[in-house]
């Protein structure tokens, strides 16, 4: 991953390299075009944190995906960078700004940063961050062997972080609405998170369900909620539904000319791997024809 100064050119800059990001700046490289793909983060996004995948034929588990996207990346001739980006202005070309000052311009941006980390929209949520609360069952999960969890939400990714938090965690309870899904041994609670209680670190939750509260035993409450999407660099002119997911059409073209969006920020997303790298291919393709 390199360094470059600031007003670097590329013909397309993907911002956000997990799965969708690193496949649409690949098909692009491959087709020939100079892509530039960063993040504030490792390359991988979500990837990182995922020890098992049920969704894929292969045997790989998250980290392993991601090292895989991110080398075919570079051998397609991707050049990876790393910063925070706070601003994307233009209209074709684009220039894009990273927190550190750093410009760089392309014909056209992919936008796929992901979802923010989730929140349950408490007052006390910030005194126990780090205490009690977490977004990473991976990283976060062995701290708490044998002892109560919760896992709050049903979409996207936590139902294979309750599955994962099952092989440390005394007892798994996921709060949300009733899931397709769930690993077995889990038990579920159809309602919502509405207090968290606890001295130097979170001891229990107060859930609402059926118009009655209740306070669950919990050493840990992983966040899986209020997932909003990353893009708050973005202007207000580009077209966004209800939830602030980027609209797009079928070849992820959003509002503005030459800007894309792939992945878990768009509008419809279902939040699965295999989905993000088809709408990272579908991307990619429809610059190719953008722009060559």
């Amino acid at each position: 991953m390199s360094e470059r100064m600031s007003n670097a050119s590329f013909d397309v800059i993907v911002v956000g390299a997990g799965p969708a990001g690193l496949t649409a700046a690949t098909g692009a490289a491959r087709a020939g075009l100079k892509a530039f793909c960063i993040d504030k983060l490792a390359p991988g996004g979500a990837l990182i944190n995922l020890a098992e995948l049920h969704e894929v034929d292969s045997h790989e588990d998250g980290p392993q995906v991601a090292s895989r996207l991110t080398d075919e990346a570079t051998e397609a001739g991707v050049e990876l960078g790393f910063g925070e980006v706070v601003k994307l202005s233009g209209s074709g070309p684009w220039t894009v700004e990273t927190a550190d000052g750093e410009q760089h311009t392309g014909r056209a941006v992919v936008i796929a940063t992901g979802l923010a980390k989730g929140t349950l929209g408490l007052p006390e949520e910030g005194r126990f961050e780090g205490l009690g609360l977490s977004h990473c069952a991976s990283c976060d999960g062995p701290l708490y062997a044998g002892r109560p969890v919760v896992v709050a939400g049903t979409e996207g990714w936590a139902p294979r972080e309750a599955a994962e938090l099952q092989v440390v965690a005394g007892d798994v309870t996921v709060v949300g609405k009733p899931a397709a899904s769930l690993p077995d041994g889990v038990h579920h609670l159809d309602g919502r998170i509405v207090a968290l209680e606890g001295g130097d670190g979170i001891e229990a939750v107060v859930v609402e369900s059926g118009g009655a509260r209740k306070s669950i035993p919990a050493s840990a409450v992983f966040v899986y909620v209020g997932q909003s999407p990353a893009a708050e660099f973005l202007a207000e002119t580009l077209a966004r539904d209800a939830t602030g997911h980027i609209v797009v059409d079928e070849g992820g073209r959003t509002s503005a000319a030459t800007v894309f969006a792939a992945g878990d920020v768009r509008a419809g997303a279902r939040h699965y791997l295999t989905d993000a790298i088809a709408d990272g291919q579908r991307a990619g393709q429809a610059i190719v024809q953008a722009l060559k």
